[in-house]
């Protein structure tokens, strides 16, 4: 889909007036009414939000013109998968304007306009703005803030709408002392808007922060503060009643990223510990050890929009436990954290886990459908209408996947207490599904004589319809690839839902596709990204190469069996990042460097079952054509390779100068078969007789952790040679192969 930034113009400030007014207008596109028009009547300066629905998920588009008929402001999906539009605009001048619908690539059908007076941030009509107006940020003013009186148990709704494209705003509420109360950086909406809803528990003087994330970005947004007796409050942490243990304050960076603190509990007590942030970015994870310094409780978001933490957790048995305070280990936040331990009444432990059980709720009347293994929820009404057949087509697949995935020789994953597992059927926010972990168990039930430390239970979301995601497959195979690939992420909860090497996660459940639901995998799309850059490190922190590099797991399975997937997992438990691949790789005889050269030459050739479908070949960086030195302006990260096409005929001494894990390759298309010919720093190939030759030059160089790359520069001295070539050493079918693109 096109999306069409929202224009703007000057905002104002409108303080201490009643909720937005509204207004809902009717219509439909068709074939002989290609678009509708509703004049729409604005003073200067007014705000005014248009926003389109269609109950038919019918794409329009929205516009905004002014009196004199200039387009002013258009939009086409108002956020990333929702097909419905929204305008913001602010009139410089009074007059009748024109709101103009018509429907994206000429689609059809009924919708409504809604136009409200002023920001629309969804207030009920009991709300009271207390402020609203245009804020800009730059490197000159990073962050404003503001003064409100709240009295006790008003709620309080603060809201950002970002006017400048790619603005990532940030909003923080302070009580007097001025510490942090509450944080918000995206509202999830799938948009970078933030949003803070908090009920204050006594009456006084706050202040609001609105910033951008990190402090940096520019641009402009449209700032809504009110009370809203309607909101649904978060849960307030703060009205939890136990007796004070301890209080510690402090900081955490990239300096300290951890406190421990000893914590001695007696039988039956239950500890409530509580981090807050009070400054900074921080995003803080707690972690209870026992005695026997094995995990008992985890928790990283609480679950009341904050990135802050809690846990409760009931001692069985007396003893000295340690309480961990540290940083999310995939993000680089600092800050200063308070941290507050009581002692609270045990039925705290079922009201925190309540918080994080439920992840979706549908946009209509619940319906469920039970299988001898899954529950699946799902909807009739609203945004996340599916209907009962395609939710029992849901069902059915996924009893399927359960049984071909543990037939491969994964584990079990951790079933909810009533013995099944959750999906929903719902909108997935423009993916076409996603999975959450809904509490950490540590230890998989599942599994024999292994003892987990990080096994999570999940559930996970199927989209609804799978409009308007550029696929070609028809929805039946969209939902049984996306099905496979979301339930073997809660089958990896089962082992390890902390493992450091995250590749592993989409990796393993793209390459599930291909292993179990035969043509109606997806996965061969996401190829082309790898291809496309395979200079780029393995284990790159860059979107879309976990998936991409599926193909790395089938190169393994092509030497070493199925089973070595299920073991890559079965090693998670045990081990962490880079060591569960090493420590898998050994139980074959093989090493990192070793098995991802191979994938590499892998790659060149083509040489899958699937490869008929990838949509490219490996990328070319260039063609040596003459005698002297060949050079690149790009380097190669961590295992990561270059292609080069051979300009020259017959033999030519080949000499590699650059980092020393750099390693140099011949290769040869011969009829049916590519061979690769290795030539280490420096050797001679012979183009004679092949069909295509180039050159592969790979960097052996395996990162310090997953996702730390670096580039490593090269260049190749070409000369003349007479001594014969070396014999080829690997072999790969040529029955797929494209020579490298460019």
């Amino acid at each position: 889909m096109r999306r069409i930034s929202i224009l703007f113009v000057l905002l104002f400030a409108c303080l201490s007036v009643q909720a937005s007014a509204q207004q809902r207008l009717t219509g439909r596109i068709s074939a002989a009414t290609r678009s509708v028009s509703f004049p729409v009547q604005l003073q200067a300066n007014q705000i005014v939000t248009l926003t389109t629905s269609s109950s038919e998920n019918f794409d329009t588009v929205l516009t905004l013109r002014n009196p004199g008929g200039r387009n002013v402001a258009e939009n086409d999906d108002q956020e990333p998968g929702v097909l419905s539009s929204r305008v913001v605009y602010v009139a410089p001048a009074a007059g009748t304007y024109t709101a103009v619908v018509t429907g994206f690539g000429g689609a059809t059908g009924a919708f409504e306009l809604q136009i409200t007076q002023g920001l629309d941030v969804g207030l009920s009509d009991a709300a009271r703005t207390l402020r609203e107006e245009r804020v800009t940020l730059n490197r000159s003013r990073r962050e404003m803030r503001y003064e409100i009186n709240l009295a006790a148990d008003d709620i309080f709704v603060g809201s950002t709408f970002a006017l400048s494209e790619n603005l990532d705003t940030t909003l923080s509420l302070l009580d007097a002392s001025g510490a942090i109360i509450a944080q918000n950086d995206d509202r999830g909406d799938g948009s970078l808007n933030s949003q803070i809803i908090y009920q204050a528990v006594a009456a006084g003087r706050y202040t609001v922060v609105v910033s951008t994330y990190g402090g940096e970005g520019s641009g402009d947004l449209v700032l809504s503060l009110a009370i809203d007796p309607n909101a649904e409050a978060p849960f307030n942490f703060a009205s939890i009643e136990g007796r004070q243990i301890a209080r510690y304050e402090g900081e955490l960076n990239a300096g300290q990223a951890s406190r421990e603190i000893p914590v001695r509990l007696t039988a039956g007590q239950t500890l409530l510990a509580v981090a807050d942030v009070t400054a900074g970015n921080l995003d803080t994870v707690l972690r209870l050890n026992g005695p026997d310094g094995y995990p008992v409780a985890l928790n990283d978001d609480r679950g009341d929009g904050s990135l802050n933490s809690a846990i409760a957790f009931t001692a069985p048995a007396a003893g000295t436990y340690q309480l961990i305070l540290s940083r999310f280990q995939r993000a680089e936040t600092s800050g200063a954290y308070r941290l507050v331990l009581s002692s609270v009444d045990a039925a705290v432990v079922g009201t925190l886990q309540a918080l994080l059980e439920d992840p979706v709720t549908l946009s209509g009347p619940e319906l469920m459908l039970q299988t001898r293994d899954f529950r699946v929820y799902y909807t009739l009404e609203g945004e996340d209408a599916s209907s009962a057949d395609y939710a029992r087509s849901v069902a059915d697949t996924l009893q399927f996947v359960l049984d071909a995935q543990t037939r491969m020789g994964f584990l079990a994953p951790v079933r909810d207490p009533d013995g099944r597992y959750r999906a929903y059927v719902a909108d997935a926010d423009g993916n076409m599904g996603y999975t959450k972990p809904v509490q950490i168990v540590f230890d998989n039930p599942n599994s024999r004589n292994v003892r987990e430390s990080a096994a999570a239970r999940g559930v996970f979301v199927i989209d609804n319809d799978f409009a308007n995601m550029d696929k070609k497959a028809p929805t039946e195979s969209l939902m049984r690839a996306t099905t496979t690939h979301e339930f073997n992420h809660v089958v990896q909860y089962g082992y390890d839902s902390e493992e450091g090497l995250q590749w592993l996660y989409e990796s393993t459940a793209s390459w599930i596709e291909t292993a179990t639901v035969g043509a109606d995998q997806d996965a061969t799309d996401y190829v082309a990204t790898d291809f496309a850059a395979p200079q780029t490190c393995w284990t790159t922190n860059e979107a879309g190469f976990d998936y991409a590099q599926w193909t790395l797991l089938q190169s393994l399975v092509d030497r070493y069996g199925q089973s070595i997937v299920p073991r890559l997992w079965q090693n998670s438990v045990n081990h962490d990042g880079l060591d569960t691949m090493g420590a898998t790789l050994a139980s074959v005889g093989a090493n990192i460097p070793d098995a991802l050269q191979y994938w590499r030459l892998q790659n060149f050739a083509r040489d899958y079952a699937l490869a008929p479908r990838f949509t490219s070949s490996v990328n070319l960086e260039g063609t040596v054509r003459r005698i002297g030195t060949w050079s690149t302006k790009d380097g190669i990260e961590q295992l990561g390779a270059h292609y080069l096409a051979l300009g020259l005929t017959g033999r030519h001494s080949f000499a590699l100068n650059g980092g020393r894990d750099l390693v140099l390759f011949g290769l040869g298309q011969r009829g049916n078969e590519i061979q690769v010919v290795p030539l280490g720093r420096g050797g001679v190939f012979d183009t004679t007789g092949f069909d295509y030759a180039g050159l592969m030059v790979f960097n052996r160089a395996v990162p310090s952790a997953p996702g730390v790359c670096s580039e490593t520069a090269y260049t190749i001295a070409v000369t003349p040679a007479t001594q014969a070539m070396a014999a080829p050493q690997i072999r790969f079918s040529a029955a797929h192969f494209e020579p490298p693109g460019e």
